[in-house]
């Protein structure tokens, strides 16, 4: 049987940029009932433990990780007032599904509509963690993902694939969205195009993310940015740093080869200004923005935005 519980915690500590962090606190798992996809859907939902009218950020991970991956963000991003939700997708390998499973192939597709399941369903995640009653800001809403999360954030915000059955699966409910070391142009994915209003975006990859004959440039994983026309978007490309960014997926795995403290804290500068931007109105981003374009750390190889 799954079991429900709750945990609070210190959280990580500020940036020098940010405001103060507070303690959170972590439901897990919330499972959402999806009878169109004929599956139930696992969250890890992490909030903070005081306070009201907070704003939510939907986090996709990256290809076959889960909702318990990513903490070192998700639970940063918590401690600084959102409702961090972080659903398991079909294609996670804690779900023990075969690689063969037919549904797997349609993770593209499914990974969105989980996130668009959860915003459907915040009564009953509020139900399952009343922790949260009377606090949730439903009307203010981004999203966040890691590699194919990444894909699935840009899916959201207005990414559409004409190569693919279904086209459009954006959400005008989400104000922007943030992509961390997205994949890029791939098989499935060659002719992406984005609709005239998609949302505002931050992409943030590695200048040493490079996968020989996937990837051979880093720059594949900044393909949302360059090949999308217009904006409001920025692109951060850190230094020496692969695939996530320095520490992104947590201290449960052993694929972060580059760690840095440095770039986590550079990530967690821009991520933070830039979601506070588009859900609180705050001006960081804008200062921030400006700084880099003017002068940046070397962990920040490249910054530019349109």
């Amino acid at each position: 049987a799954l079991g429900l519980g709750v945990a609070a915690s210190a959280a990580p500590a500020a940036t020098a940029t940010a405001t103060a962090s507070a303690p959170i606190v972590t439901v897990n798992p919330v499972v959402l009932k999806d009878a169109a996809q004929g599956k139930e859907i696992l969250l890890r939902v992490t909030a903070p433990r005081d306070g009201k009218q907070l704003p939510i950020i939907l986090f996709s991970h990256g290809a076959q990780y889960s909702k318990d991956d990513y903490l070192p963000l998700t639970e940063f991003w918590a401690s600084h007032g959102y409702v961090v939700i972080q659903p398991t997708h079909i294609e996670s390998r804690a779900l023990g599904l075969s690689r063969e499973d037919s549904r797997i192939k349609d993770a593209w597709k499914s990974r969105v509509l989980d996130l668009r399941k959860a915003l459907d369903s915040l009564d009953e995640i509020v139900r399952q963690a009343p922790v949260l009653k009377g606090r949730l800001d439903s009307k203010t809403v981004l999203a966040a993902g890691h590699s194919f999360g990444g894909h699935t954030t840009a899916a959201l915000i207005g990414a559409q694939m004409p190569d693919m059955p279904v086209t459009d699966l954006s959400d005008s409910r989400v104000r922007a969205g943030l992509m961390l070391a997205p994949p890029g142009i791939m098989p499935g994915f060659l002719n992406v195009k984005w609709k005239a209003d998609s949302k505002p975006a931050l992409s943030i990859v590695g200048m040493d993310d490079v996968i020989p004959g996937f990837n051979d440039d880093w720059k594949a994983h900044a393909q949302y940015y360059y090949e999308r026309q217009g904006g409001p978007q920025c692109l951060a490309a850190m230094t020496g740093m692969k695939h996530y960014l320095g520490g992104t997926l947590g201290t449960n795995r052993t694929e972060e080869k580059t760690p840095s403290a440095e770039s986590m804290q550079q990530v967690e500068r821009l991520s933070l200004a830039f979601l506070d931007y588009y859900a609180k109105g705050t001006k960081d981003w804008e200062t921030v923005r400006t700084e880099l374009l003017a002068s940046r750390p070397p962990i920040v190889g490249l910054f530019e935005c349109k």
